[in-house]
């Protein structure tokens, strides 16, 4: 069983991560063996024509045995960790270090931690008004680190829970929902944009964005090849989502426009054409003497455009990001009488609760009972 490249870069980091650590060294020369053979696992050795004696066959076998049975368990290591998005360790990595960074100005171990650090620190954060959403991950980082070293996680400890629910109570759980962007404020935003490559790109960006309730990772993730323009207007496919981590794959129907200022396909084809992408990211910035890099966006500069474009439009920014474009879409999309199936068929949203959790306040002004007082 041979490795493929990305499974092998992978082994390889993990091989060298062992390497460094003294628990650990004897299995990542394993690793390392069988890798450079293009082997998963070790391979047997070649009989010799002098047997050994019974007993020191058998204690070969075994060693040999604890050997495959070490390169196998970095394997297995590395296809859990795959269970995460790349990502959501991304993201955990950094809630670590902050943790780590906190132990180590209080004079306290980082792993394995303890019930009573784990409860400062979260009595610290929550001090420093960092949102409950926050420490959640940051919990959810804390504990991924103790799993992965094969320890019990501190988070798991009945004070730990009690204090992190009376945070809860305290600071609230309510998430900052972003503005929704509207089909108006597409239109004056698109009324605003600079002219020339940025302008172009922007304008494809934010349209396609909204049309097809983008996430920002999404957007970014989009390449040339992804994309199939069809007589009724593009064929947006998603190889990788939030939701759908084991790559099944989507495809956002896009339709034509009836208004071409504001209409998502014939911003594409624009974009493409004069831009000259024919391969690689669809998205990719551009530098000050207008040149195209050749590397995708990034998340933050999805949010970035389109509160640049707010702006300029005269729209308050505060309260958008990327995100705008997605919730514009679900509250616009149900306002012009689209059912949720086909909302969350567009989107790729599995639960229904999500999905209505945009419309509430457009839902709640329809029949709002303080309009049946007689005032």
């Amino acid at each position: 069983m041979r490795p493929g490249s990305e499974l092998r870069g992978r082994l390889l980091s993990r091989a060298r991560e062992a390497l460094e650590d003294p628990k650990n060294r004897h299995l990542g020369a394993a690793l390392l063996a069988c890798l450079s053979e293009g082997q998963l696992v070790p391979k047997p050795k070649a009989s010799r024509s002098n047997p050994k004696s019974p007993a020191k066959r058998e204690a070969t076998h075994a060693a040999d045995g604890k050997k495959k049975l070490a390169t196998l368990a970095l394997i297995a290591e590395d296809f859990a960790s795959a269970s995460r998005a790349d990502s959501t360790l991304d993201t955990y990595v950094k809630h670590w270090n902050a943790f780590r960074e906190w132990c180590t100005e209080h004079d306290c171990q980082p792993l394995p931690a303890t019930a009573q650090t784990i409860v400062f620190y979260l009595a610290a954060r929550a001090e420093d008004d960092v949102r409950p959403a926050t420490l959640s991950v940051s919990l959810s980082a804390i504990a991924y680190e103790h799993e992965r070293a094969g320890v019990p996680s501190p988070t798991d400890d009945r004070n730990v829970k009690k204090t992190w629910r009376g945070i809860r109570r305290r600071l609230g759980t309510a998430p900052r929902k972003k503005e929704p962007l509207s089909a108006n404020d597409l239109q004056r935003m698109m009324d605003a944009l600079p002219t020339g490559l940025i302008g172009l790109r922007d304008r494809a960006l934010i349209l396609l964005g909204f049309a097809g309730g983008f996430r920002r990772s999404e957007l970014v993730a989009l390449e040339h090849s992804h994309l199939r323009f069809v007589s009724q207007g593009l064929e947006a496919f998603l190889a990788r989502s939030k939701t759908d981590q084991e790559q099944r794959g989507h495809v956002k129907m896009i339709a034509y426009g009836s208004d071409p200022a504001t209409c998502p396909v014939r911003a594409m084809k624009d974009w493409l054409e004069l831009s000259g992408i024919t391969a690689g990211a669809v998205f990719r910035p551009i530098n000050r003497h207008g040149q195209l890099g050749p590397r995708a966006l990034t998340g933050h500069a999805v949010a970035v455009i389109v509160k640049r474009a707010a702006a300029h439009a005269g729209l308050p920014t505060p309260e958008l990001s990327g995100h705008s474009l997605r919730a514009g879409f679900v509250t616009s999309a149900a306002i012009g009488g689209a059912d949720y199936a086909s909302i969350m068929d567009q989107t790729g949203h599995k639960s229904l609760n999500t999905v209505h959790g945009y419309n509430r306040r457009t839902d709640k002004w329809k029949k709002p009972a303080s309009a049946k007082l007689g005032l």
